[in-house]
């Protein structure tokens, strides 16, 4: 056995973790009184059978990391991610670096809990990804339809975009993959027009947006609340021309229980929210949706009360 000779530094947590006593060799009093205290506590559990390593297997945290990679991130972006080292991720997906020469051999077979409930804890989102990465074009394509519904030209948005009229009508018209760059543009550009009428006061430009009009008519475009999560709904959410509301989900909903609702039961709890005075990130939270859902859903109902004052003040005048 090897003799303790070394002592740590002051600065050092001297006895506070088994970092100095098991890896720098400190013979202080305190490591080694911590170490002591340690073994008599690990061979009482394991006399009791309650001991726990701490420890767990590699086989679930490879095959996570094999999807990441698969969804486009790499070794360095899932590191950072999970906050541990590129080499703890580069030894589980490639193998142990060797100590007597080139070459990596196996993975380790059990790595720390905490590491690998980190690393398990990585999700693929546009953030993680690297510009270049693809994606799926149907996000895209519904939120360029969803402005045509409101007279947004393709030529216009394509020019907004910085991608040609060829490569957006590509888009519209086929199922296929776009660089996640695109996708982020498309979807912050969505995001400062889903409520705003493009220009048409001059008559050209009325004639460009009566066209897109008409254009999305014909094609039967559907306007962005036909969806609760443009990016990933299979089909868009059927109204109900008589919707039977459950009037207690909507009460529970309203008191922080997690209840499934019918679209038309969460629009209606997202208007009582409003009026009960909460702010949209707490309604956003209360009911399970996002912050942009719940705007939405507060910006339709402002239109349609004033579409209905103003039909009130017609019938009046007449």
């Amino acid at each position: 056995m090897m003799e303790r000779t070394t002592v740590c530094p002051p600065d050092h947590k001297h006895g506070d973790t088994p970092t100095c006593y098991r890896v720098h060799r400190c013979s202080c009093s305190p490591c080694c009184a911590a170490n002591t205290k340690r073994c008599y506590e690990r061979k009482k559990l394991i006399a009791y059978g309650r001991y726990d390593s701490g420890m767990s297997s590699t086989a679930p945290v490879k095959l996570h990391i094999g999807i990441l990679l698969k969804h486009g991130m790499t070794v360095i972006s899932i590191a950072a991610a999970a906050g541990v080292s590129t080499d703890t991720i580069r030894a589980i997906w490639f193998g142990s670096k060797r100590k007597d020469g080139p070459g990596r051999g196996a993975p380790p077979a059990r790595i720390h809990r905490s590491t690998a409930e980190r690393i398990i804890a990585v999700q693929t989102d546009l953030s993680t990804l690297p510009p270049d990465a693809k994606v799926s074009s149907r996000g895209m394509r519904r939120r360029i339809q969803a402005l045509g519904t409101l007279g947004w030209a393709q030529t216009r948005l394509a020019r907004l975009l910085g991608v040609t009229q060829s490569r957006m009508a590509r888009i519209l018209t086929n199922d296929g993959e776009i660089p996640v760059e695109l996708h982020i543009a498309a979807a912050s550009l969505f995001e400062r027009l889903w409520n705003a009428r493009p220009p048409h006061e001059s008559r050209y430009d009325r004639a460009v947006y009566t066209g897109a009009l008409d254009y999305a008519r014909r094609h039967c475009w559907l306007p962005a609340m036909a969806w609760d999560d443009i990016d990933n709904d299979a089909e868009p959410a059927i109204e109900d021309p008589e919707p039977i509301v459950d009037e207690v989900a909507i009460d529970l909903a309203l008191l922080g229980e997690r209840v499934r609702m019918t679209r038309e039961e969460r629009h209606l709890a997202i208007q009582r929210a409003r009026e009960l005075g909460y702010s949209l990130e707490e309604t956003a939270q209360l009911l399970g949706v996002t912050s942009r859902t719940v705007l939405r859903v507060q910006h339709t109902s402002e239109e349609l009360e004033a579409d209905q004052e103003l039909e009130s003040d017609q019938r009046l005048a007449a």
